[in-house]
């Protein structure tokens, strides 16, 4: 099984079932599944590889042309990657080259075209032709020259995995995105027990926010599909209009990062019934947004799990343990071993992408509570040395999100010349008359001295980038 056949299979089914929805688009499997077959040109074809898989960077900012494209390259044998359509050019340069992505499919004003990537035959800064890693199994370049016969007469670089149906990019605060390679069963294989917990169904309407860059959106799709259910997607951050669609679609699982859930829970003054499911992640959500959620999404549970673009779904908890432990990601999910070692967070997952060596951790700091709920600290880089003393930056947002006027909060470490890191803490206020000295009066009652951040700057919003994650260097600039 993959998801095209997945795609034909409820093409047939559900001919005329909405599989996506846009604000001036409603698009059925019938259609969607015509789309992806007409999409590859003869050209494009030809100049693809026959014998092995090379990597397709997928450029576009059109959320729909996004999966056109993806599903599209994957049914003619080749591996895509949804890229971030906000990448600067140098960056995707860079990409493109040490990750050895063989070709670029983009779409501008005029429509699409597809330029060629990264060949081995050529070579690249930093890169030795041919170079292998010990557990991957591309083909040898000479395989590669007889295998692909282009037109051209550019012989592509192959992915490193050619058992992979996918690359996923990482969502880590780095100029250059990683891509990591995923087969179908590395994500399908857990697809049953997530949708259940999910509540995602063949009835469900599902809805989210941005780019399927962002590996949180693209699993979510992926359970839409196998679904065969609808997906009603927003490419603006303008949480009226969210709400809006939410009632008309009548939504009954909502899925956005818990920043996102934030800013929305001030525009909530009514109940939506429909709703089962709110889902969260990425980041902890707090005691008091959950009960802002549940006031308005009477009828849903509010889960908030813990995970990663390599390793998928770690932990998650639901409503209730939410209110109890909320600064807890949860427990470990079905399948998934986690641990503790030396205040690293280990995990053992049969759901990761190829390559990845198990267990592992991903530098991110915690430990396990009496009731055996993880406590995330954040990253290993989040965490401060002052003098010998250990401060932890996430401890401190969560001090801060714990305030009832604080709506939203970020804290980041900075360098302070001449005293080395210090904290900044970056906080959203419901009452704008709030004063940095109310806030540090009121942490006083939580926070050690060490601990109270350096500087507190009081800001409207907490600007985010297209992957819905904090843009850390914005908010750095205002220091």
């Amino acid at each position: 099984m993959d998801y095209v056949t997945l795609l034909q299979k409820h093409a047939i089914e559900k001919e005329n079932t909405p599989y996506l929805i846009l604000r001036d688009r409603k698009i059925t499997y019938g259609q969607a599944y015509e789309d992806v077959r007409g999409f590859i040109t003869p050209d494009w074809k030809k100049q693809f590889p026959a014998g092995y898989k090379t990597g397709v960077l997928i450029r576009t900012q059109n959320l729909y042309h996004q999966l056109l494209a993806f599903l599209a390259v994957m049914d003619a044998g080749q591996v895509p990657v949804i890229g971030h359509y906000d990448l600067p050019e140098a960056a995707e340069e860079k990409l493109v080259t040490q990750n050895r992505i063989g070709f670029v499919l983009e779409e501008k004003e005029n429509g699409w075209t597809l330029r060629q990537g990264y060949s081995p035959k050529e070579g690249a800064a930093g890169t030795k032709a041919g170079e292998t890693d010990a557990n991957e199994t591309a083909p040898r370049p000479d395989e590669m020259q007889k295998a692909a016969e282009t037109v051209s007469g550019f012989v592509p670089a192959p992915v490193p995995y050619q058992n992979a149906c996918m690359g996923v990019l990482s969502s880590g605060s780095t100029d250059v995105p990683k891509v990591m390679y995923r087969t179908y069963e590395s994500w399908a294989g857990f697809i049953p027990e997530q949708n259940r917990r999910f509540c995602i169904d063949g009835g469900a309407v599902v809805f989210l926010e941005g780019s399927f860059s962002f590996t949180g959106n693209l699993s979510i799709w992926a359970s839409v599909i196998y679904e065969g259910c609808t997906l009603a997607v927003s490419d603006v951050f303008n949480c009226r209009q969210w709400l809006e669609t939410i009632r008309d679609l009548r939504v009954s699982v909502l899925y956005l990062v818990p920043a996102k859930l934030k800013v929305l829970t001030k525009y909530l003054k009514q109940e939506y019934p429909s709703m089962r499911m709110v889902l969260a992640g990425s980041q902890l959500l707090g005691a008091k947004t959950a009960e802002r959620l549940k006031r308005s999404f009477p009828n849903s549970d509010i889960l908030l799990y813990y995970g990663a673009s390599e390793l998928d779904y770690i932990t998650w908890l639901g409503y209730d343990e939410v209110l109890r432990f909320p600064d807890s990601v949860g427990k470990p999910v079905p399948g998934v071993k986690v641990w503790v070692e030396n205040g690293l967070i280990y995990i053992d997952t049969p759901y990761h992408v190829e390559g990845l060596q198990q267990p592992c951790t991903l530098h991110d700091t915690g430990y396990f509570n009496r009731e055996g709920y993880l406590i995330f600290n954040g990253r290993e880089g989040d965490i401060l040395n002052k003098g010998g003393f250990k401060i932890s930056c996430t401890k401190i947002e969560n001090a801060l999100c714990a305030l009832p006027e604080v709506i939203q909060a970020v804290v980041l470490p900075y360098d302070d010349a001449g005293r080395g890191q210090e904290a900044a803490a970056f906080v959203v206020c419901e009452n704008e008359n709030r004063t940095k000295q109310d806030l540090r009066l009121r942490l006083r009652d939580t926070l050690m001295q060490q601990e109270m951040p350096k500087k507190i700057i009081l800001v409207k919003i907490i600007p985010l980038n297209s992957r819905g994650k904090t843009d850390k260097k914005a908010l750095l600039a205002l220091l």
